[in-house]
């Protein structure tokens, strides 16, 4: 009897869950990555139909999948021309295929025309024997945020065409932990005229390359250098050229009080974010930032060596509705990402 039991109510909670009316199910659906989305669609035909409404793939998601190559190109056709935000992501960039072949970026372009947002992660894209390089001419004319964050590429030919007519204007760029991307490739990045905001967290980037961006991009908005080798000249280069500037992001570098006491609010009249996570800074450090930049609104010292006297600049960071992060979050980790950061917020 327990047997039937059981097997009954097994029975009536997929009854149950197959009476749910489409909206809920709509709503369900919208909460799954793209692969449980398309497992889910194979269930039965009504959960097919449900599963290819458009507004389920405006944000394709796949990071989680580690595609090869050929499942790339098995994913790509599917791609409805909604989608605005693509996040795909490789098993290896040991893997000398290309994850992303010229044929398969220029599909994407045509079916995703109103691409804006595009994520390729750890992946290999490089010239190969059987195709030549990606260039920025083959992606979606309407996207404006690019990353190849831990990914491998020819920087020379993957930039090659910014001036092109029919190239998007990339307003966000992130290279984060790109081992490819030194002083010698920063020039490409300097082309961007449309370029607000730079992610180059990891990359074996000193002040030389800094400086060169600095003086090339107007109207920088975001500048992430976390993890890198940068000093003295790039703290100076800023206040000379980033008068544009909203965010800053220092954490795990060499920066020291010395380097801090060169930022002027006059230079630097719109920052309001900055983040010293692993950094050398004190407390005379700190209180210099906080009495120069008025405009500063958040500011970020966890895992810092600061005294309890920095109490006091706390209470005074309060008065002016600052927020003051010391608190440690992940110490592992080099640096925060804070391009991820930011795209979860405007998901959120």
């Amino acid at each position: 009897m327990s047997l039937l039991k059981k097997g009954d109510e097994e029975t009536n909670s997929i009854a149950h869950f197959e009476n749910l009316p489409d909206v809920i199910l709509f709503k369900i659906f919208s909460y799954l990555y793209i692969g449980d989305l398309c497992r889910a669609g194979r269930v039965c035909l009504r959960w097919y139909q449900l599963t290819r409404c458009q507004v389920l793939w405006k944000h394709v998601d796949a990071h989680d999948m580690q595609l090869t190559s050929y499942q790339v190109q098995k994913l790509v056709p599917i791609l409805p021309p909604c989608v605005i935000y693509l996040r795909i992501c490789s098993l290896s960039t040991q893997q000398r295929i290309p994850f992303l072949a010229p044929h398969t970026a220029i599909e994407i372009r045509e079916r995703c025309p109103h691409l804006k947002t595009l994520i390729i992660e750890s992946a290999f894209i490089a010239k190969h024997i059987n195709f030549t390089d990606i260039t920025v001419e083959d992606l979606p004319q309407k996207l404006s945020v690019l990353s190849l964050r831990k990914s491998f590429f020819h920087t020379d030919q993957f930039f090659c065409s910014v001036s092109h007519p029919t190239v998007p204007k990339i307003k966000v760029l992130d290279c984060s932990s790109c081992w490819c991307v030194s002083d010698n490739d920063i020039p490409f990045f300097s082309r961007l005229s449309d370029l607000q905001e730079i992610y180059l967290a990891g990359c074996p980037i000193t002040d030389i390359g800094v400086v060169i961006l600095l003086k090339a991009v107007e109207n920088l908005k975001v500048l992430d250098l976390e993890h890198t080798a940068i000093g003295e000249q790039t703290m100076m280069s800023l206040g000379q050229n980033c008068h544009s500037l909203e965010k800053l992001y220092l954490g795990n570098t060499a920066i020291t009080d010395q380097h801090l006491c060169t930022i002027q609010s006059a230079s630097l009249p719109k920052l309001q974010t900055i983040c010293l996570r692993k950094t050398s800074v004190s407390c005379m450090g700190l209180n210099y930032l906080i009495s120069s930049l008025r405009t500063l609104k958040y500011l970020n010292v966890s895992t810092c060596s600061i005294s309890s006297e920095c109490e006091l600049i706390v209470q005074v960071s309060k008065k002016r509705q600052l927020r003051f992060d010391g608190s440690d979050i992940e110490d592992s980790a080099e640096y925060c990402d804070h391009f991820l950061l930011r795209n979860n917020q405007l998901d959120s």
